[in-house]
């Protein structure tokens, strides 16, 4: 009798339930960390997932897709922008010139490298 009494016990017993963030989801880096693979699942599929430590924002995990789409156009983002020969490609051929301003070379603002 007692070993079923034990065995109803621990059937009842409730496992932890954890918050379940929203669609813009919230996870402190704790629970990320335990359920990082669902932070991702959910970044991947479309919903950015923003983790914070000690309440406040760190950062922001999204897909990739999301990311390059993110970055594309800003010249701060490395290999995002176009590159120096797209900016200067309309030039070629156009018979645009070039010239030196007179005046020559200017002296370094920051002093002289003797």
């Amino acid at each position: 009798m007692i070993g079923s009494s034990v065995m109803t016990i621990m059937t009842n017993m409730k496992r932890p339930v954890y918050s379940r963030p929203a669609q813009d989801a919230e996870w402190s880096v704790a629970e990320a960390k335990a359920r990082f693979s669902e932070v991702v699942a959910k970044a991947k599929a479309g919903v950015p997932q923003r983790v914070t430590r000690y309440g406040k924002d760190e950062v922001v995990v999204v897909s990739v897709e999301d990311w390059q789409a993110r970055c594309q156009g800003n010249p701060t983002t490395p290999g995002s922008g176009p590159s120096l020969f797209d900016v200067f490609e309309p030039l070629i051929g156009s018979g645009l010139v070039l010239e030196h301003m007179p005046g020559g070379l200017r002296e370094p603002l920051f002093g002289h490298d003797d």
